[in-house]
């Protein structure tokens, strides 16, 4: 009856497993630096919520979505993935099989060998593409080093050799027990190739192959310490802890005489720390950054290899190993970390390090000094602005929560919306909306100050943390039910780093189709639709995932919707967010500009239509100076302002 004897043929096979606990020990002893370097960084102030991280954990893993982008080489990747696991689990069941009881054999044993045999051609398969892809293509991102070589020729001469052993061991061809099988056949060209040299010379091929097999196995295990294969074991511990962390969401911390944001590793936190060392360059934050593809400085993955390579943990990292001029580039815009397949996030640990610069060395872009200062003294960044934040609403007869008290929803006019000229019309447009349909609001008028999206995320902790104890005091004051806005970065900021419980938080897209879908809000058809596209703000787009509503509201508004290549999760960022609104855009193509022309390069574009007072800023900055002047940048409220039935 078809079935395996361990260590067929092999004397003294025992001693494999001296040597497997030596090679484990060996790779304890590697990856002891790893730990040491992970402890260095400061203490997690999250608690673990084991239950949900593991499941969190096991899908990512389990679905390889995360390499969904990636579509032919992310198809190769999981054939080695399950190929590999389904070996180490068959590896698991031989032992079982043959130390504790007995039930390889017969339909069961052909079952599993058939399964194995697959498994392996299928993971040998996938390496080989790789490698192609890696080497003859040269499509792959990352160091062509020796350690990346060496992370696909290893496990691959792992598969060749146990095809070897499996090969030599069927030519010799005992009977019964190792006769030809259908379910060998990945094996079948070494049996025919083996078979003619004599029981003997067989004999020899089969133990050479066998301790090859075993030696590059082990090398192998060691290798998950010292090459590309340390992801294995790096990538699963890092989606462990990045599992439930909310897209764009940064960690709370306490400002202290010992910490005032990152100047080395150290400052970082040990699953940060964790996170460098799992990245694995795969190169999709540096394909989705729009600061790359505009020709700046930043490379996310050339960030992240940086601090991988450094051995001392108090190294200073910005100036000699990161540039000022990589670090300010930055719009925080979350592709890196929406893309990146292990979920490193470069732009965390980027606004980590510009903390260290703002709050410790005052070191900053000289066009974010002027922001921050107004900040802190008139609690917006407009420092040229005249006007007060209720200038805008006269003559409108908006409620001011101060006179009122109680109300139902409270509209977060932003700094932007209140003081720029051209925002204004859209903080005009939604009071309008607002007042057709006899909802119960207010605003806050000089009492709301600004929420500090920008400030925090440009790196000043501190401000921030000021500047959301003031605002929270104030909100607190009132009774309200839900608060609105038609920024994304107040909205984010609101929703997502404020403590406001028991406080709805919506932008003014959901709320808007909120108040058509209820019948308050009647919009009529639009006697002339214009075709319209719709850039995707990345604080409601890919950090709080509103992709449909705004889509919704252009419709209903009479808009002829084309979409442009760049839109939903593949949005490209305009260039304002992160402090960016602030900066001179000049080093390479401005970032305002390569977006508008993507907008506008299908469809005879007649409106780009937005949701964000930033995105409207740069995208008429960006028309303006590519000459497009028949094109209209537009806020969602606008359009439906301009069509709402007569009562």
């Amino acid at each position: 009856m078809l079935s395996r004897e361990l260590f067929w043929g092999i004397e003294s096979g025992w001693v494999t497993y001296l040597l497997g606990a030596l090679v484990i020990a060996i790779l304890g002893y590697l990856y002891h630096f790893k730990i040491v370097r992970w402890r260095s960084g400061q203490e997690e102030k999250a608690s673990i919520n084991w239950k949900d991280q593991t499941l969190q954990l096991l899908r990512n893993m389990l679905s390889q979505r995360l390499l969904d982008d990636q579509k032919t080489w992310g198809i190769m990747h999981i054939f080695v993935f399950y190929g590999f696991i389904i070996l180490f689990l068959g590896t698991c069941t031989l032992m079982i099989d043959s130390h504790i009881g007995h039930f390889l054999f017969g339909n069961t044993f052909v079952t599993f060998k058939l399964i194995l045999n697959t498994a392996g051609l299928l993971a040998m398969i996938g390496i080989v593409l790789l490698f192609l892809r890696r080497y003859m293509l040269k499509t792959a991102n990352g160091e062509n080093n020796i350690k990346t070589l060496l992370s696909l020729v290893l496990p691959f001469l792992v598969l060749i050799t146990g095809f070897l052993v499996e090969g030599s061991r069927l030519a010799i061809n005992t009977g019964d027990n190792y006769g030809w099988q259908f379910w060998a056949f990945p094996v079948y060209p070494v049996v025919k190739l083996v078979e003619p040299l004599g029981r003997e010379a067989a004999t020899t091929a089969h133990v050479l192959s066998w301790w090859t097999h075993m030696f590059i196995s082990f090398l192998t295990i060691t290798a998950l310490a010292w090459t590309k294969l340390s992801h294995i074991a790096l990538v699963p511990l890092n989606l462990f802890h990045q599992a439930l962390q909310a897209p764009g969401r940064l960690r709370e911390i306490e400002l202290s005489e010992d910490y005032f944001g990152t100047e080395n590793l150290s400052g970082f936190t040990r699953t940060q720390l964790i996170s460098i060392d799992a990245c694995v360059s795969a190169g999709q934050c540096e394909i989705n950054c729009p600061a790359f593809n505009s020709g700046k400085a930043l490379s996310p993955r050339t960030i992240m290899e940086k601090m991988q390579k450094i051995s001392n943990s108090e190294t200073a990292l910005v100036g000699d190993i990161i540039t000022e001029e990589e670090l300010w580039a930055c719009t925080t815009c979350g592709a890196c970390q929406q893309k990146c397949p292990v979920l490193s996030n470069p732009v965390e640990k980027i606004i980590d390090l510009r903390r260290y610069q703002v709050m410790a060395l005052g070191n900053m872009p000289q066009t974010w000094q002027g922001a921050l200062m107004s900040l802190q003294r008139r609690g917006h960044p407009w420092n040229a602005a005249t006007r007060s934040r209720l200038d805008w609403a006269k003559g409108l007869d908006v409620p001011v929560a101060a006179e009122k008290k109680q109300f139902d929803v409270l509209f977060w006019v932003g700094c932007t919306g209140a003081l720029i000229d051209r925002n204004i019309k859209v903080s005009q447009a939604i009071v309008k909306l607002l007042q057709y349909c006899g909802i119960d609001f207010a605003i806050l008028g000089n009492e709301e100050s600004c929420t500090c999206h920008m400030a925090r995320r440009a790196g000043d902790e501190y401000l921030y943390q000021e500047m959301a104890e003031k605002n929270c005091s104030v909100l607190n004051q009132y009774a309200f039910n839900t608060i609105i806005t038609a920024c994304p970065h107040c909205y984010h900021t609101l929703k997502n780093e404020y403590a406001l419980p028991d406080v709805q938080v919506l932008s003014h897209a959901v709320y808007l189709r909120e108040l058509i879908e209820k019948g308050l809000l009647k919009i009529k058809t639009a006697a002339h639709p214009e075709n319209t596209t719709y850039h995707d703000p990345c604080y409601y787009g890919r950090m709080n995932g509103i992709y449909e509503q705004p889509r919704e509201l252009c419709e209903l508004a009479g808009a002829n919707l084309i979409e442009n290549e760049k839109s939903r999760e593949k949005s490209f960022c305009c260039g304002g967010g992160g402090g960016g609104i602030w900066l001179d855009d000049k080093p390479g193509a401005r970032i305002f500009e390569t977006r508008a022309k993507q907008l506008l390069e299908k469809g005879n574009i007649e409106t780009i239509a937005t949701a964000c007072p930033f995105c409207i800023t740069m995208l008429e900055t960006a028309v303006s100076n590519l000459e497009a002047d028949n094109v209209k940048v537009k806020d969602i409220a606008e359009l439906l302002a301009n069509q709402i039935q007569d009562r």
